[in-house]
């Protein structure tokens, strides 16, 4: 049987880097989980995207290969769309933020996080990031309120 997605979500938000290379992305869709980081232990994994996901093809994934790997990368669900990852510590901190759109890899710290709810089953939110890094400016604005995939029993899902 396919495992059902997440049936409250929403999420959306922008983000933009002015400087050398411009990016601007406008985020449409949210798909979030809980995994299991190496260094810093349990954190929620939210993925933001400019297109629709597949949220029941990669709850499928990450139940059969118990990894991030399993929906990213250049042949999985989130290869051709623009997208994020958001990681929330269970202290409601951030541990880390990546985007992935035209050609570029960015991952940024600091910024400010609202975390409503962190728990096992719902994350909800907001983060923004204004400023600059190196000689770029960058503005991120996402909100976030969405039950989290049902990974089922095994293992944790590796960050």
């Amino acid at each position: 049987a396919t495992p059902a997605a997440a049936a409250d979500s929403t999420g959306s938000g922008t983000f933009a880097r002015k400087g050398k290379t411009s990016i601007s992305v406008t985020f449409k869709d949210v798909y979030a989980f809980r995994a299991d980081d190496e260094r810093w232990g349990p954190v929620t994994v939210v993925i933001f995207s400019d297109s629709p996901l597949d949220k029941k093809g990669m709850t499928a994934a990450l139940r059969k290969e118990r990894s991030w790997g399993a929906v990213r990368g250049s042949y999985n669900y989130l290869a051709k769309m623009a997208h994020a990852k958001l990681e929330i510590r269970e202290d409601g901190s951030v541990r880390g933020f990546y985007l992935y759109s035209q050609g570029s890899n960015i991952d940024m710290d600091g910024g400010k996080i609202a975390v409503k709810v962190n728990t096992a089953k719902r994350v909800e939110g907001s983060y923004s990031y204004d400023g600059k890094m190196f000689d770029d400016v960058y503005k991120l604005d996402l909100r976030f309120a969405t039950d989290l995939a049902d990974v089922g029993a095994g293992p944790p899902v590796k960050n």
